[in-house]
């Protein structure tokens, strides 16, 4: 279980980082597809991951507009302010 939690993770934070809202119901159906064939506990298990899935998604989005926002805003060294 502590397995798939981290997986989860790291491929939510990937997708997050990477793709848009709509790649996020093919990639739950697709996973809730393997957890049922490989899991014991198929249902607990789909459940811990997609809920997983989409808020490290969510913190992946996040981090990739906080990322662009800080970027894309110059400051200025000497006054330490945005500079417009």
């Amino acid at each position: 279980m502590t397995m798939l939690a981290a997986y989860t993770v790291l491929i939510g934070l990937m997708l997050g980082l990477r793709y848009r809202v709509v790649v996020l119901p093919p990639v739950i159906l697709a996973g809730w597809l393997v957890i049922a064939a490989i899991s014991s506990q198929p249902w607990s298990s789909a459940l811990i991951f997609a809920v997983l899935l989409q808020m490290s998604y969510l913190t992946g989005m996040v981090l990739r507009s906080s990322s662009r926002a800080t970027i894309t805003r110059p400051v200025d060294v000497a006054s330490g302010s945005n500079a417009h």
